[in-house]
């Protein structure tokens, strides 16, 4: 049996219609093709509601008989209820039963003939009510390490903790000091501090920054303040409540938002809290059971056995549904989020979101929207946010109501493997444009697409790990620079709000943590690397195409990969009003290779927009040309 003897392709709409993810209670309309050879007694279309987990079939009508092939069709009611649809096909020929599904669970598109139950494709049924804030849509990220960026004044030990180690060198390198266990017992603080970003604003804006993510500034024990020590309090190395606030209002001068990091799925042992190590002035949960935090924590011998975050004994883990520890974070008038929204603080990074329950996330969100509609709610998730399982739960994070956006971290997984040779161009495209097809539009353009952060190694030294051992540092550095570009292209072009971490710009390299968290390296920047995203900040402000354009994806060859961006009839992907503009992005990941390609496009001029001279002529809706190794490229249509 041949695959192309049945045929459905879900990223085509003569196969489903519309594409992509389904508002609650619209229509779906899906068909598969079958060959005339076969002997069909009848087609039933499975398809499964994912919230009950219920089954329901329906016969499939003959609609078509062209071309060798019976077209059988039908429409599928979504549900009400906001949740996830598989589907798969089941085919009974006079005798025996043939299933039709999915590939695998990473790319979707064209199916397969299977002699069992298959993979099911997914729809994704939101409630369209929720929409994501317009600036953020639209916004360039600039992510900061506190502690490393940029420090103003001096630095005063007596601010630090007491297992604290001060660099008396910026260009020092991070380190860790453990003790036999493997435990860090000395953290480093190099002194960046809010007053040194608020030094560096016009620095941040020359980027085409609309946004800065800080990493936790909350007072805490560790450099990376992860382990809360007090959610109402500014760590007094970075600065004061009034120099916060102070950094919201001169930001906001120059049209750029502040996001904070929300760790609320666990506090740190010295802080407030729990009180551990006995240094804050109140009954911790760890002293007394008849203290105010004893419910939040969940101890198994008390006090020295206790659910901690990836059992990190300096991380206890709160009781997320205890009503008291809720009214603290959320509900109270001095609850933490909206004391903060009282300083102005209206947008927050989720650490962990997966382990917060959705219930959870939805009165932060709730709480958020209530305050300023603008707000913005952003997850830590790590895989396709839409059909995220954890703790046995199917996650709610892009139905409505949530989340508004998530770390993109599948996208840079896509990107990296293609630069490593491990997908080619037709398996990217397939896999960003499931993606597409997973993700209602209103999330889809709001993700947080990055190529590091502080939890992963900067793109730099990735890059520089895929190449020979044998060449010279000076043509690494040269390809790493080139590729660099080519990435941070792709990713400024792409739908999403693209985040730029702290010194990538700059040339920044650095492995796993704490490697990946130096200081920045002022007065050693990488000049031409620190040139292009100050180029490409610019592309994407000035160019509205760029941020709320559609899009579609194209695998060119295997080597070349490319997307188009498009406003037409003077209304962008979400119907509002923009300037008619149309761009191609292209990109040869062979790093000794040219390839001549030809790709289908609007017939007409193309101009190069790094290089304005630089003019191609689409003839027959055909462009032709040449990409260098490792070139990559936007072209502006021109007529």
């Amino acid at each position: 049996m041949k695959q192309k003897d049945m045929y459905h392709h879900s990223f085509e709409e003569a196969y489903r219609e519309p594409f992509g993810a389904a508002p609650r209670g619209s229509s779906v309309s899906l068909t598969i093709d079958i060959h005339t050879h076969f002997d069909v007694s009848y087609v039933i279309l499975h398809y499964i509601l994912d919230r009950k987990d219920e089954g329901k079939i329906k016969e499939m009508d003959l609609y078509s008989e062209e071309h060798h092939y019976n077209s059988f069709e039908t429409t599928v009611q979504m549900p009400e209820d906001p949740q996830l649809v598989w589907y798969y096909f089941e085919v009974v020929l006079h005798d025996r039963t043939l299933f039709y599904g999915r590939h695998n669970i990473f790319e979707s598109g064209e199916g397969r003939v299977y002699d069992h139950i298959p993979p099911s494709w997914q729809i994704t049924v939101y409630d369209p009510q929720y929409e994501t804030p317009d600036w953020w849509k639209n916004a360039t990220m600039y992510q900061i390490f506190p502690d490393r960026f940029y420090s103003a004044g001096e630095v005063d030990p007596a601010k630090a903790p007491k297992t604290s180690l001060i660099h008396a060198h910026w260009e020092n390198d991070p380190v860790y000091i453990r003790n036999e266990r493997g435990e860090v017992i000395r953290w480093d603080f190099f002194g960046g501090n809010l007053k040194g970003i608020i030094e560096k604003l016009d620095y941040i804006a020359s980027l085409g920054v609309s946004v800065i993510y800080l990493n936790p500034i909350f007072e805490a024990e560790s450099n990376h303040r992860y382990d809360t020590g007090d959610y109402h309090s500014i760590d007094s190395l970075l600065g004061t409540k009034e120099d916060f606030e102070y950094l919201i209002q001169e930001a906001k001068k120059k049209n750029i938002e502040i996001m904070l990091d929300g760790v609320f799925s666990h506090t740190g042992s010295n802080s407030i809290y729990f009180n551990r190590e006995g240094e804050y002035d109140s009954l911790g949960a760890y002293q007394s059971k008849d203290s105010p935090y004893y419910p939040w924590y969940s101890f198994h011998h008390y006090p020295d056995e206790y659910n901690a975050w990836w059992g990190v004994g300096t991380l206890p883990t709160l009781n997320k549904e205890n009503k008291d520890y809720q009214d603290f974070l959320i509900h109270k008038d001095d609850s933490v989020i909206q004391a903060w929204q009282k300083s102005g603080m209206n947008h927050w990074r989720l650490d962990v979101a997966d382990e917060l329950s959705d219930d959870l996330i939805r009165q932060i969100y709730q709480q958020l929207k209530k305050k300023d509609e603008d707000s913005v709610l952003l997850g830590e998730v790590w895989e396709d946010a839409s059909n995220k399982t954890a703790y046995g739960y199917r996650r709610d994070y892009f139905l409505g109501g949530v989340l508004d956006s998530v770390m993109n971290y599948p996208l840079r997984r896509v990107m990296l493997d293609f630069m490593k040779g491990e997908l080619d161009a037709t398996s990217v495209h397939k896999r960003l444009t499931t993606l597409c097809e997973h993700y209602p539009k209103e999330y889809f353009y709001a993700l947080m697409n990055m190529l590091s952060s502080h939890d992963v190694e900067r793109i730099y030294t990735m890059l520089e790990g895929y190449l020979p051992d044998e060449w010279t540092e000076e043509k690494r550095n040269e390809l790493v620079t080139r590729q660099v570009k080519a990435l941070s292209l792709w990713l400024y072009a792409f739908p999403g709000v693209p985040s730029l971490y702290y010194g990538d710009e700059a040339g920044l390299d650095g492995g796993a943590d704490p490697d990946n968290r130096k200081p920045y390296p002022w007065g050693r920047e990488n000049e031409e690397l620190l040139s292009w995203y100050k180029q490409i900040g610019e592309w994407r402000n000035s160019h509205v195409v760029l941020r709320t354009g559609h899009w579609q994806s194209y695998d060119v060859n295997e080597d070349v990969y490319g997307f188009e961006r498009w406003i037409k009839n003077g209304v962008d992907a979400f119907g509002k009003p923009a300037s008619d503009e149309r761009v191609l992005f292209l990109f040869n990941r062979n790093p000794d290779k040219k390839h001549k390609v030809t790709v289908a496009v609007e017939k007409g001029k193309w101009q190069h927009l790094e290089n304005k001279k630089r003019i191609f002529r689409a003839r027959q809706g055909e462009l032709k040309l040449e990409l260098e190794p490792n070139e990559s490229f936007l072209l502006r249509f021109m007529q």
